[in-house]
């Protein structure tokens, strides 16, 4: 593979990702997202699920409402990566973009 075709393999990665945080942040903006999402599950599932481990329960209980709890993290985590990893796409986009113009002047000169 020629240099360049890795290059634009590279910025078309790139903008991916960057297209998926767009989508993710007009997701997150919407009253929908915030509605179920943002108050129904961040906040009342993650409150009841703290409430309910306080209760009594056998081990295989309280594993459930842990792993219940790691999910609402986890859900949290993933959509901040998609908007850190866009962001940071942004960047390289731009850094890629330079490189294969300069690839493209040297095939140009050969």
């Amino acid at each position: 593979m020629r240099p360049i075709e890795e290059v634009e393999i590279q910025i078309d990665m790139a903008q991916r990702i960057r297209a998926l945080r767009d989508n993710c942040a007009k997701l997150m903006k919407s009253k929908e997202f915030k509605d179920v999402i943002e108050e129904g599950y961040f906040k009342e599932e993650a409150a009841r699920l703290v409430m309910a481990k306080s209760s009594f329960m056998n081990d295989d209980q309280k594993q459930l409402i842990d792993n219940m709890i790691y999910g609402v993290g986890a859900l949290k985590n993933w959509l901040e990566s998609v908007m850190r990893r866009g962001d940071e796409m942004d960047q390289a986009i731009e850094g890629h973009e330079k490189t294969r113009e300069e690839l493209l002047q040297e095939e140009v000169l050969q």
